[in-house]
């Protein structure tokens, strides 16, 4: 979301306010720095992982933002992800039409994961069911999931107003578009890159990493993860593959930068929740706007629309499961094949929600 942020920030006659939390020390990322002197940033909690210390923090994030927005008294309350709702729903009660009341879903859940989800989301989630009716605007990040959700709740969503309903997804800014990778994928070893969250249940790094050592002359694999599981970090510190190496983590303004070297990058999920299936990696559209081919799990169905192999960057679907079976040759192929730029920037998509919210 630091990419709306910035958009919306440099609306003009606009004053934007972003609350959030502090991040933990541990996870060495940077906390997002402020753009322009247009954006307050506040931050009236931390996050934690002792149960105790969790909802203590949770309490200060409601009351202290529930008390900013008071004092603020924004004309539009934008909320990303129902556990973070309750300050805004409390604030559209008090300030009823006088507020424009909207919300962003990054990740689908079905009704039955609402129902095994924390306390807080699942009792939220209720109060959000009852005001639906009063928002503005309710986005996920693709069609499917957006279908998906409104079929979740039928009578609740019978006889909106269907412009209510948008697609949000999130696209890297025109800044990112490296104009410099037109060449042809023929120089050995190619570099592959993975960015982003890593597990080893849920992903086939097992199968990308025991597939790579059987081709150290071909590819390299880069992965820069913050969020990392134990059990994914003890295969890759016990896997013996001279060509695969974890760098640590990555901002996510250095990414750009980062991308820069490489020349495919991989996106492995298993399917193992619709949430997956239905999506496609917001790193799809980060490496191809970088220069990047991309090669993604056949598993993530919804992908396929984005599938391109009659121009490069190519997007191409491989099955991770049957490595031994995939044609790299074809795929690294560029033969008679122009270079077409990314199409996927944030900047089309952000100029509809400020037209929503009256800011252009």
């Amino acid at each position: 979301m630091m990419n709306l942020v910035d958009y919306l920030g440099n609306a003009q006659h606009t004053e934007l306010a972003v609350i959030s939390t502090h991040i933990e020390k541990k996870k060495n990322l940077a906390e997002y720095v402020v753009q322009n002197n247009q954006v307050k940033i506040f931050r009236p909690a931390k996050t934690h992982q002792s149960n105790f210390l969790r909802y203590w923090n949770y309490l200060k994030f409601y009351l202290g933002t529930l008390l900013f927005v008071i004092k603020y008294s924004p004309e539009h309350i934008l909320y990303v992800e129902t556990l973070s709702s309750w300050p805004a729903l409390i604030y559209k009660k008090l300030k009823g039409k006088k507020v424009k009341l909207l919300v962003h879903y990054h990740e689908y859940a079905t009704p039955n994961e609402y129902a095994t989800r924390m306390l807080l989301s699942k009792w939220m989630h209720k109060i959000e069911l009852k005001m639906y009716n009063q928002f503005s605007w309710i986005s996920q990040t693709n069609p499917e999931r957006m279908k998906m959700f409104r079929e979740d709740y039928p009578d609740v969503f019978k006889g909106m107003n269907p412009d209510v309903f948008q697609i949000m997804p999130n696209y890297p800014p025109r800044s990112w578009e490296d104009l410099s990778k037109k060449g042809p994928l023929d120089k050995r070893p190619v570099k592959l890159v993975y960015v982003g969250s890593l597990g080893l249940k849920n992903m086939y790094l097992e199968e990308v990493v025991n597939w790579l050592k059987s081709h150290q002359g071909d590819f390299t694999l880069d992965i820069y993860a913050h969020n990392i599981n134990e059990e994914a970090k003890s295969f890759l510190e016990n896997a013996n593959a001279a060509n695969v190496k974890y760098c640590g983590g990555c901002t996510y303004q250095s990414l750009p930068q980062v991308l820069k070297k490489y020349d495919v990058g991989i996106v492995i999920y298993k399917p193992f929740s619709l949430n997956t299936v239905h999506a496609v990696s917001n790193k799809v559209f980060e490496y191809v706007a970088c220069g990047l081919d991309v090669w993604f799990s056949t598993d993530m169905t919804f992908t396929f629309e984005y599938t391109k192999l009659n121009a490069y960057p190519k997007i191409i679907p491989v099955d991770f499961s049957k490595l031994n079976d995939f044609d790299f040759e074809t795929a690294l192929s560029r033969e008679g094949l122009s270079y077409e730029p990314s199409s996927y920037y944030c900047e089309n998509i952000y100029q509809h929600l400020a037209e929503k919210m009256d800011l252009e």
